[in-house]
């Protein structure tokens, strides 16, 4: 039997939040067709270029076929391109287009001004404990994990 959950418990604050949140990116970013979860890879990208698919795979701490899934419909869309490895010709280096450029400028862009809306009205203090807080929680839930 599952718990009696109030609308103003934790709970279903944050799964609410959590959903308005990308409800939101998703409508922000919709001119760049970009999916918010695109976004972490064209954020490293844009301060790591050359990267292989490994190299991002355990930067983001996400699987390999996500992100190979990723890479290809930025590359199809022509955000990312591959090239090979100038030493080892055998693995092949992400890098952003020029227009991958332009859309990752773009998409910071939208970021910076939902963090801006979403936190208006806190003050540094508040926000230095809310970092805090979103740490712990990260925290407890990568020591926490279930075992695939």
């Amino acid at each position: 039997m599952f718990c009696k959950e109030t609308e103003d418990s934790l709970q279903n604050m944050l799964v609410k939040l959590t959903h308005m949140y990308f409800k939101r990116a998703f409508a922000a970013l919709k001119e760049t067709d970009i999916h918010p979860k695109q976004v972490p890879l064209l954020g490293l990208l844009s301060t790591q270029e050359g990267q292989s698919q490994r190299e991002i795979s355990q930067a983001l701490k996400i699987s390999a076929p996500t992100v190979a899934v990723s890479i290809k419909r930025l590359e199809k869309s022509g955000i990312l391109e591959r090239r090979a490895d100038e030493k080892d010709q055998r693995m092949s280096r992400i890098y952003l287009t020029e227009k991958g450029k332009a859309i990752t400028e773009k998409v910071k862009s939208c970021i910076e001004e939902s963090e801006n809306m979403t936190f208006q009205g806190f003050s540094e203090s508040e926000l230095c404990l809310l970092r805090r807080f979103f740490a712990q929680m990260i925290d407890n839930l990568e020591n926490d994990q279930i075992k695939e």
